[in-house]
């Protein structure tokens, strides 16, 4: 049986690794936790983080809209609008990636 200690340890490692800039490795490790914890938007918001510093906007881009699934875009939470602005502009994507962004601006206190 699959421990909440062996679930913690996943996630210090991962951090870890991308402290270490080794997005690829904890890449790796966050795929597992999401299989672990698919409710568990952290784990999405660290894996669309990790698929982006690894080069994998595809991945990148299906964690976080599998966390806007789980999570409405609010002020507390605004930056995961620029994580998916960052993964549809690596995907060539430019006009959704501006939307995203300014999604993102208008969610800010200032207001943008």
């Amino acid at each position: 049986m699959w421990s909440q200690e062996r679930t913690q340890a996943l996630w210090v490692l991962a951090d870890v690794y991308l402290e270490q800039d080794r997005a690829g490795e904890a890449l790796i490790l966050l795929r597992a936790l999401a299989r672990l914890a698919p409710t568990e938007s952290g784990v999405w918001r660290a894996l669309s983080y990790a698929a982006l510093r690894a080069g994998e906007p595809d991945e990148a881009l299906t964690a976080v809209d599998t966390l806007l699934r789980l999570e409405t875009p609010s002020v507390d939470n605004a930056p995961i609008l620029l994580l998916r602005a960052q993964a549809l502009r690596a995907l060539g994507r430019a006009g959704e990636a501006q939307d995203s962004l300014n999604r993102y601006l208008q969610l800010r206190p200032d207001g943008g």
